[in-house]
């Protein structure tokens, strides 16, 4: 009679962990009305429907505008053209283009929580993102919102694991061209910005002293009334 023994059973291989399954969506935005500069305040939502105990997310949004996701009318189109060129050229020039960047940390949760996102903004007329909101009368801004960042989370044992949030984290938002307008005017009142070359702000210092003007605006509003209107220049 044989004495051999059979062979063990091999060990069961762990399940392995793919880590945990995040998906996040705004929920709102407002402007923070005591901030230094415009700045809007994105409400945002995570869930995690396994269960698992989040530590901590460190987390960036890049943040697009998706132009073609819109209406425009024809006024609105004449002002876009510095933007977008003509309108037989918008299916090809109106594509998703970066906003900005932003980074936060969400703390620790379980199943879901709420955290705000924060995102300055400028009124100056020659970053594209403001003249592009300035330009729309009503509606929605088409926004996209991409995010990055690494994921601490419960593992087996209740040991520390990290991992990336998959790069296909995304979601759309559509931000309401009046809470825009709403944050600008708070910090700004009626007033706009335009770029200026050092050597023009000296011509205007010089033209504003010499006419006895107030101010920058009425500097430039007495110029425009010396300018032949169109039906002058033809007549």
């Amino acid at each position: 009679m044989s004495t051999d023994k059979p062979p063990a059973a091999p060990a069961a291989t762990p399940a392995r962990d793919h880590g945990p399954e995040i998906t996040l969506e705004v929920l709102g935005a407002a402007h923070e009305p005591f901030a230094a500069q415009p700045t809007l305040r994105f409400e945002m939502g995570v869930s995690e429907p396994s269960g698992r105990d989040i530590y901590a997310i460190s987390l960036t949004a890049q943040i697009n505008f998706d132009p073609a996701r819109r209406q425009y009318d024809n006024e609105t189109r004449a002002d876009l053209y510095e933007l977008f060129g003509a309108p037989e050229r918008w299916p090809s020039t109106t594509r998703s283009f970066l906003w900005t960047h932003s980074s936060t940390l969400v703390h620790s949760f379980k199943d879901a929580i709420t955290f705000g996102l924060a995102v300055p903004c400028t009124a100056d007329l020659e970053v594209v993102a403001a003249r592009y909101v300035a330009a729309l009368p009503d509606g929605d801004v088409p926004l996209t919102f991409h995010f990055t960042g690494r994921i601490l989370y419960a593992g087996p044992n209740r040991q520390v694991q990290v991992v990336h949030l998959p790069w296909s984290t995304s979601c759309e938002y559509k931000l309401p061209v009046a809470t825009w307008k709403a944050m600008i005017k708070h910090h700004h009142g009626e007033s706009g910005f335009a770029l200026l070359h050092n050597d023009t702000l000296d011509g205007l210092k010089k033209y504003k002293r010499a006419k006895g003007l107030h101010s920058f605006d009425a500097c430039v509003e007495d110029l425009l009334q010396r300018v032949p209107t169109e039906e002058e220049a033809i007549g």
